[in-house]
């Protein structure tokens, strides 16, 4: 058997879709930055990182004070919203659910967590399976896109501060996606690995009207 490290190729669930548009060339998608066509949408696909679904109780001072200490975010109790840093931003799912995505690798982050955790918890490795991607763009481009894809009112959200703002787990395209809107005025989705080729063609079609590209 050979001593030789292997190295192994990484991709992105949508890396192949990275410089497509939602406008048409001679049969094909054009490329990024033809400087064809103008985009008023944008959708990002974020590096990739680590997801980890979380499963606790709030009323666990133990619990909410690990996750504060490993991660220096607070954990968000309130239904509907996330609390972030430039490293890491945690969900709220339900009542004793979160998603924890972050830029730590993520076999280090759950060691961490599960050394200052104890008792009725669940920690388990997601990233395999998921995807973060960003849409942004004009306002008017952005929440015609939103309106397509879900039946949720996002534009009834309060704008979001640099560390906090407002997420749901709802139907998106028909599939399912964690949405959270940006102090940027972007928004974040969370999408299955299995939904990813979809959802970017729903992308693109929805956005059509407006221009849409695919960036990485």
């Amino acid at each position: 058997m050979s001593s030789n490290p292997v190295n192994i190729s990484i991709e992105s669930p949508l890396q192949y879709f990275h410089k497509l548009s939602s406008h048409q060339s001679k049969g094909q998608r054009a490329e990024l930055f033809n400087g064809d066509v103008d985009f008023a949408l944008v959708v990002k696909e974020a590096p990739v990182c680590s997801h980890l679904n979380l499963r606790g109780s709030a009323q666990d001072q133990n619990f909410v004070n690990g996750i504060s200490q490993v991660l220096d975010i607070a954990l968000p109790t309130e239904p509907g919203t996330y609390n972030c840093s430039q490293e890491a931003a945690i969900y709220w799912l339900g009542p004793d659910e979160w998603m924890l995505v972050s830029r730590t690798e993520a076999a280090e982050l759950e060691a961490a967590l599960r050394k200052v955790l104890s008792g009725h918890i669940s920690i388990v490795d997601v990233s395999g399976g998921q995807t973060l991607i960003n849409l942004r763009g004009a306002e008017d481009a952005l929440q015609t896109l939103l309106k397509k894809s879900s039946v949720y009112d996002f534009a009834a959200w309060s704008r979001a501060s640099k560390d906090s703002g407002h997420c749901t787990q709802t139907t998106f395209a028909k599939a399912t996606a964690v949405v959270s809107n940006k102090s940027d005025g972007s928004f974040d989705l969370i999408v299955r690995r299995s939904f990813a080729d979809y959802i970017a063609l729903w992308l693109l079609d929805a956005g059509q009207e407006f221009g849409c590209r695919i960036e990485g």
